[in-house]
């Protein structure tokens, strides 16, 4: 080999190819993007469950598919701040222990409007109430306010790394708080206008009271020319301690989506559908459904109050604030008067009073509550001790128009009371009979 000929090899070798060469790896979300997103969820792993003080481990399997059109409505942080989506499909399905459960969003709530907050995402059916179940279905998948945020959002090489901001990060996670950010991305390659990216890491916050910790090993796809990640696969092992309101788990959880532009969005997010979406959700966005277990009763309540147990005849919540528990409450069948009547206040104090382990100190307060029409709802609260520990009772009876009749008991410990603040009237005038 020449000299001449060395030399250009050497110059050869010494340059780099062009997919070596930097990348603006950046998304600028603005009100008025749209877009069509295909989500698919594959999770296993074990719920530790806690019976009569001795935990059991419970296998957990579940799947999910979302697809969805979405339109950006406000941008903060260079993230969206407020979105619509219009569902084409949401339904999950899970087996625990062997129980299998299915769900589906109702025809009539296909519009999900979600905000992205501080202490997580607000999302509401502008159409009306849903259960806590419907919510979770469309609140609780990945979340796509977070994808311009795993960008470092400015010129890069293959090999480069940055921090995921905290905004992001947290939308990534689904927490209501973020306490430790530790997660990273890196520019793998670019290849025929493609640029594929990892995220990687650790996260830990905070979801409905409960430490949860997070460890990502995620890759996506950007299109540099349309300057959009278009495809992400996000893989993420997932540590939750026992809350208030849910229990300990161990799960690995592979996250699959697809992002498409251009496509034709459905009348459900024409401009009449998004101009009638306020700014701000509307006080009765804040507020759920769930069904009594004979379906006699309907309890439109305050999300705040998260329902853990139903049987055949009872309906058991428990009452968070910030993350924290305040109050147990438990919805209970009682006597049917005749139509437009209702127990006697006497008779109900007194039944209230005699209740099992229940030794009351002092009576606070009794006297009606303002109620719908047709409705009657009293209120007898005492405080006492409940086998043995300083407790307020509330107990409420509910009349409806045809007689029927439940009795909401709520429980706080005494150093708790004090944060009900009405919240127990709140739960008990939103019972409507016959609906």
């Amino acid at each position: 080999m020449t000299a001449r000929r060395a030399a250009v090899l050497v110059l050869l070798l010494a340059s780099p190819p062009v997919s070596a060469q930097p990348v603006n790896l950046a998304e600028a979300p603005r009100p008025g993007d749209a877009a069509r997103y295909t989500l698919d969820l594959k999770l296993t792993g074990q719920l530790v469950l806690t019976e009569n003080g001795a935990k059991q481990a419970v296998r957990l399997d579940a799947t999910a598919r979302h697809k969805f059109a979405e339109t950006t409505l406000a941008v903060a942080e260079n993230l969206p701040a407020r979105s619509a989506r219009f569902y084409d499909e949401a339904t999950a399905g899970a087996t625990v222990g062997g129980d299998k459960s299915d769900r589906t969003l109702p025809a009539d709530r296909k519009l999900v409007v979600a905000h992205r907050n501080p202490d997580g995402v607000f999302g509401y059916c502008p159409a009306g109430p849903v259960t806590r179940e419907e919510l979770d279905l469309v609140t609780e998948h990945f979340d796509p306010h977070c994808l311009a945020g795993l960008l470092p959002g400015k010129m890069v090489n293959v090999g480069d790394t940055w921090p995921i901001a905290d905004p992001a990060a947290q939308a990534a996670g689904l927490f209501d708080g973020l306490t430790t950010n530790a997660l990273q991305g890196k520019l793998l390659a670019v290849e025929n206008g493609k640029a594929t990216f990892a995220v990687t890491g650790a996260l830990e916050g905070v979801e409905n009271g409960a430490k949860v910790t997070l460890t990502v090993d995620a890759t996506g796809t950007f299109d540099v020319s349309a300057g959009r990640i278009t495809d992400l696969t996000w893989k993420q092992s997932d540590d939750r301690a026992a809350g208030p309101v849910t229990p300990a788990a161990k799960v690995e959880a592979t996250i699959t989506l697809r992002r498409e532009f251009g496509a034709m969005l459905p009348a459900g997010l024409s401009a009449e559908a998004l101009a009638a979406i306020p700014a701000t959700p509307p006080t009765t966005a804040g507020r759920l459904r769930q069904p009594g277990p004979k379906g006699d009763y309907e309890l439109v309540h305050p999300r705040d109050w998260h329902v853990t147990g139903m049987t055949d005849t009872h309906v058991v919540l428990r009452l968070l604030d910030a993350g924290g528990f305040v109050a147990q409450a438990t919805v209970s069948p009682w006597a049917k008067a005749a139509a437009g009547q209702h127990t006697p206040a006497d008779e109900f104090k007194k039944a209230a009073s005699a209740a099992p382990g229940w030794v009351p100190t002092r009576v606070v307060e009794e006297a009606e509550v303002p109620a719908a029409a047709g409705h009657w709802v009293y209120r007898f609260a005492a405080e006492g001790k409940s086998q043995d520990v300083p407790v307020l009772r509330v107990a409420h009876l509910v009349a409806g128009p045809r007689g029927d009749q439940v009795v909401v008991t709520v429980v706080a410990p005494a150093d708790r009371a004090r944060l009900l603040t009405g919240r127990d009237a709140a739960l008990a005038t939103g019972i409507a009979f016959g609906w």
